[in-house]
């Protein structure tokens, strides 16, 4: 019964939870603007009224006035009562409800943990402001006021006792160790920080779940570690965690792509060079937690490594943990500092510009797959390209994204010559390289409608008569008819519809495996792709025509310039 599910409880799920995640696992969102918006699945509409603000979780139809919270949608959409709804969210997130004793203990104790790491974390700020050693500390590394107070960057004194004496009338010894504050050795408590500036690490809702310290000063005589992070508590999982996710994921840059860089001080310098959409790990390997978190908000995944040994190490454990969760559509991209800088001392000296050169060197997946396994086989050879393929393969075979493994595996085989197959007895077959083309105008035309048949088409343009009796066209018209008769047509269904047109089927067929842009604007792509196939008859009409012929070129050119005005206008 929701009588029995704690307030708490449900205030911290739609705290965690985002509302375009929720419902984007029911309906197709698309974003315009600020916002989100679909066909309302609650009424039967040719339009997009139904918007869903990010920013305010909630959800909101201007046609039929549905309107609510995640919890509201989910109940409303899949006719289920309010526990049932609350179970389903919290079931997405991996989060058990506390509905017995026991759980309600655990999510009590996990409430005392939370408060203990907020309480801890405004000592620590307000010992920032009262260390001279600390705050020089963060002007040398050219840290502004500013940026502290956004970060809640603290100071934790060169005291075994400071956080102790300051919370022990509000929090039991237990509570404090299961927050991970303090440490007992010998019937002894004492603070785990000390003399450190303190890093609070925040959940993707902004809540503090635990911290990260980096010494100031070392100790030769008592050797200590330059960062150390919180243990592992009932809250805290370092695997699963990423720094500042919480604010790079409100950024509008993050929606294109993510830098996942190594540390507190690379995504806090960064940040001051208005470089905001970056995350940093809690260890030196990106997880498939870290992945599976950044492609909720992102398009695309940039890891920046050191160029060292160790860099390329923790890169290439991001390549084989991305493998099972990657999909067709998300991307992932690396770059390779110069050996012995950080992305701290880079833009420190360079600023934005010097790292968007060194961004702008990127290398994708493939190539980065590519460089390693050519650099291990000796590829000039047969027996250096069968090893090569083998590890392709067996890469490629933890792949789950079909399109993505199809393109890859083929991109990667042509590097070194051939395309290659094992037959069923485990042989390796090489086949003819076959020189593929890339989509034309049309095609991409068609594809996009396809994948997008609620844009609004301008059949003018479709109708122009310079290219009626393009057999694309031709097609493209029939598919728009398909559109006008079914609003809710989708792409799997107007294949079938062309499945008795055996020509068009296999055209289409064709054009449907192509890899798609995912676009902010479909709408207006497509009919850049139409005045595009205009353009490009009008310009094999010039080529064909008699260059003697001044009166007819003038015309043509004329008419190329006007598709031009025309296609700006979308």
């Amino acid at each position: 019964m929701a009588q029995n599910i704690p307030k708490d409880f449900i205030d911290n799920l739609l705290e965690k939870v985002n509302i375009v995640d929720v419902i984007g696992n029911y309906i197709k969102l698309e974003k315009k603007g600020n916002d989100y918006w679909a066909r309302c699945p609650f009424h039967s509409e040719k339009t997009s009224s139904f918007s869903v603000s990010e920013n305010k979780q909630f959800f909101h139809c201007f046609g039929c006035g549905a309107h609510g919270n995640s919890i509201g949608f989910v109940m409303d959409h899949s006719n289920k009562t309010y526990p049932e709804a609350i179970e389903t969210i919290a079931n997405s997130l991996g989060i058990e409800i506390p509905r017995d004793k026991e759980s309600t203990k655990k999510f009590e104790a996990k409430k005392i943990i939370q408060n203990s790491l907020e309480d801890a974390k405004k000592q620590f700020e307000k010992q920032l402001k009262n260390s001279e050693k600390a705050i020089s500390y963060l002007k040398d590394r050219n840290i502004s006021g500013e940026t502290a107070k956004l970060f809640n960057i603290g100071y934790a004194d060169d005291n075994f006792q400071a956080l102790i004496k300051n919370l022990e009338k509000k929090y039991t010894e237990l509570n404090l160790l299961d927050a991970g504050l303090i440490v007992k050795k010998e019937n002894k408590t004492y603070d785990k920080f000390r003399h450190r500036i303190m890093f609070p690490i925040h959940d993707v809702s902004g809540k503090t779940i635990a911290f990260g310290g980096r010494i100031i000063e070392e100790n030769l005589k008592i050797p200590a570690a330059k960062y150390m992070n919180s243990p592992e508590t009932p809250l805290f999982s370092k695997k699963k965690v990423l720094y500042n996710l919480n604010l790079a994921k409100q950024t509008k840059e993050s929606r294109e792509s993510l830098y996942v860089v190594e540390g507190y001080m690379d995504v806090i310098a960064l940040h001051q060079a208005d470089i905001k959409n970056t995350v940093a790990t809690l260890g030196t390997a990106v997880t498939q937690e870290n992945l599976l978190q950044c492609f909720k908000y992102t398009k695309e995944i940039i890891c920046c490594f050191d160029g060292d040994q160790a860099g390329k190490k923790a890169a290439w454990q991001g390549v084989e943990n991305i493998m099972p969760i990657i999909k067709d559509g998300d991307v992932i991209s690396f770059v390779f500092l110069p050996e012995g800088k950080d992305p701290d001392n880079i833009v420190n000296k360079g600023g934005k510009n010097h790292w968007n050169e060194l961004v702008n060197k990127k290398i994708s997946l493939e190539d980065f797959i590519y460089n390693k396994f050519s650099s291990e086989s000796d590829i000039n050879t047969a027996a250096g390209k069968t090893q090569y393929i083998q590890k392709v393969d067996k890469l490629l075979d933890k792949l789950n994204a079909k399109i993505l493994k199809t393109i890859i595996s083929n991109s990667l085989k042509e590097k070194v010559g051939a395309k290659y197959i094992i037959d069923n007895k485990g042989n390796e077959i090489i086949q003819k390289r076959k020189i593929t083309k890339s989509a034309s105008p049309l095609q991409k035309a068609i594809l996009i409608l396809m994948h997008n048949p609620n844009i609004e088409v301008d059949e003018s343009i479709v109708n122009d008569s310079r290219i009626e009796k393009n057999q694309g066209i031709i097609i493209l018209k029939s598919i728009i008819k398909l559109i006008k008769n079914d609003n809710n047509i989708n792409m799997g269904r107007i294949l079938e519809k062309f499945r008795h047109e055996s020509d068009h089927y296999k055209i289409l067929e064709q054009i449907s495996r192509i890899s798609i842009t995912n676009y902010e604007f479909p709408g207006k792509e497509f009919h850049a792709c139409i005045c595009l196939t205009i353009k490009n008859y009008l310009k094999e009409k010039l080529q064909e025509s008699d260059p003697s012929d001044i009166k007819k070129s003038a015309k043509i050119q004329q008419e190329i310039r006007e598709i031009d005005d025309k296609s700006k206008k979308f």
